[in-house]
């Protein structure tokens, strides 16, 4: 599980476990057979991939897939330094705002060989991991966001669930009605986060965290502001977590555990929360509010080949079997993420069909790429401190906002 942009998290232990395909270390016995590593951090992901390499290993004979999965708190930290090392695994996932600064320091190898159908995954998706006319990522999956929402606590405030009539006052009416501060019960979790937080509201409100083609921040303009100054108004009002207590926990978890009726969610964490009996039982989802206009950010992870990698023709024949219909269908019928693979997304959404799962591949239609233009990343980690000053009353929205494009600016121009 994991925020797949970057997140104002609580780190978390280290925990690094490398896994053959079999379950074993992954070790070749026989020198002829190629072993290649495979990367990434999604533990709920993890076992449907160990036996797709299974799969694969059957139908190319000689090759072997090790994996090393590391939680998201550390895996860039740790991938970083196996770059900086010229000891990269040979396959490993990229997220859509990481995506540029290793195409540009030349981490990755060009794909544009590797057989797959293009015509199956969605062009946004492609477009964001090509540059100068190359593909450096073959997109594995995607996330949109939306409401998870406890219906038992609806049910007792008598508020209707919400459905795609749901307007920001809708919303921020409700939250009022299902809060019991006296109880330590909240409308909603507002942390403060972009992904899953106020860039849905920017959106939303027809802002844009970045403009100029990514060259210069968006935070100066009026209606990005107004879209931060709606999320915070949810704990301004009292209706939403205070923040002081948002850490080290999460939306979810708060969900979870009865104490907020609302949660903003990507749909990377469906496996997570329906997994779990109170999930099954009180909680269902839906679409995100419309503010001006109908929005949510969108990320999708990619597999990627290190530009470095000894073993790259085996390492291209994985990157193409976990593209194929049949890979994806398999992922699919797991629950444990959307593929980018047109027409595998029903197969996700009867994993819980009791759950109004349909909003989130909907929700493509109105999705907005994570923005990933040249520091832009840089841009993004500056956020969490300088729009908490108006989170903790030292500044308003308006000044933390100006602040921040000043900021962020100095950042696009380098």
């Amino acid at each position: 599980m994991e925020k797949r942009g970057w997140l104002l998290v609580i780190p978390v232990f280290v925990l690094s476990i490398v896994l053959g395909a079999c379950g074993g270390s992954g070790d070749a016995n026989n020198s002829d057979e190629k072993v290649i590593t495979y990367a990434l951090w999604d533990k709920e992901q993890a076992s449907v991939y160990q036996q797709l390499a299974k799969d694969f290993e059957k139908e190319n004979k000689g090759i072997k897939v090790k994996f090393e999965i590391t939680p998201f708190a550390q895996y860039f930290t740790k991938l970083e330094t196996a770059i900086t090392g010229k000891n990269a695994p040979d396959v490993f996932w990229v997220n859509i705002p990481r995506a540029p600064d290793y195409i540009n320091n030349g981490v990755l190898m060009p794909l544009d060989d590797v057989k797959f159908d293009k015509d199956k995954i969605p062009e946004q998706y492609l477009k964001a991991y090509t540059s100068d006319g190359k593909l450096y990522g073959v997109p594995k999956d995607f996330d949109t966001n939306a409401l998870f929402y406890n219906k038992t606590m609806f049910d007792e405030a008598g508020v209707s669930y919400p459905d795609d009539t749901w307007t920001w006052k809708t919303w921020q009416d409700a939250a009022k009605k299902l809060t019991k501060a006296d109880e330590n019960i909240y409308g909603l979790a507002a942390p403060l986060t972009w992904q899953g937080g106020y860039y849905e509201t920017i959106y939303q409100n027809e802002g844009s965290p970045f403009k100029d083609g990514g060259k210069k921040s968006g935070f100066s303009d009026q209606a990005t502001i107004d879209g931060v100054e709606f999320w915070y108004d949810f704990t301004k009002n009292g209706s939403a977590t205070p923040l002081k207590e948002m850490a080290g926990t999460t939306g979810s978890e708060l969900l979870l555990n009865g104490r907020v009726a609302m949660s903003v969610d990507g749909s990377y964490m469906v496996p997570v929360i329906f997994k779990e009996k109170y999930g099954k039982d009180n909680i269902d989802v839906a679409p995100l509010p419309k503010g001006k206009t109908r929005a949510t950010t969108s990320n999708s992870l990619a597999n990627v080949i290190s530009a470095n990698t000894k073993n790259a023709d085996a390492a291209k024949r994985w990157v193409a079997y976990l593209s194929t219909k049949e890979a994806s269908e398999k992922v699919a019928e797991s629950g444990v993420v959307i593929p980018a693979y047109q027409g595998a997304a029903d197969a996700w959404i009867n994993a819980y069909p009791d759950k109004n799962l349909k909003v989130f591949t909907e929700a493509v239609n109105y999705a907005i790429p994570l923005p990933n233009t040249k520091n832009s990343s840089a841009a993004i980690a500056i956020e969490g401190d300088v729009l908490g000053k108006a989170w903790t009353g030292e500044e308003s929205v308006q000044a933390a906002s100006d602040e921040l494009a000043k900021k962020a600016n100095a950042l696009l121009k380098k």
